[in-house]
């Protein structure tokens, strides 16, 4: 359990499929992505200019979201077609309310982005309204 809640927690998190996390969306910005040979980790350009020293260049969104998990910021790579898929999943939550809750899942060979929204137990019809001196 250590182990899951850390690997979900950290700034850059990549749930195993079946696990998720809850978010809130916070930014999303077209970024260019490179790996970098002698930071041996993935640094991000805002242009295709000097990128001769990196390998695997490719434009990416870089998504920003609040991690429940972590109880701050992290970000997540996303493809077009998974910002899209965000972008419903977003546009769903704007609309109806709930959780967006964060995972992946597998297609083929790869990993990829899955979004959906979490709806709540409780309805606003179910809910009385009372006041504090009642309950006094």
């Amino acid at each position: 359990m250590e182990g899951r809640l850390q690997r979900l927690s950290s700034y850059r998190p990549r749930p195993h499929e079946g696990e998720e996390i809850p978010i809130s969306f916070i930014d999303l910005e077209r970024k260019i992505a490179a790996w970098s040979p002698e930071l041996k980790h993935t640094v991000y350009l805002d242009s295709f200019e000097n990128t001769d020293n990196f390998k695997r260049v490719r434009e990416v969104f870089l998504l920003k979201v609040f991690n429940w998990y972590r109880n701050g910021e992290s970000i997540v790579e996303l493809t077009n077609s998974e910002r899209m898929h965000f972008e419903d999943t977003l546009n769903e939550f704007l609309l109806y309310g709930g959780e967006i809750h964060y995972s992946r899942k597998k297609e083929g060979r790869k990993h990829v982005n899955f979004f959906r929204v979490e709806y709540s137990d409780c309805t606003d019809g179910n809910i009385r309204g009372w006041m504090l001196a009642e309950k006094l």
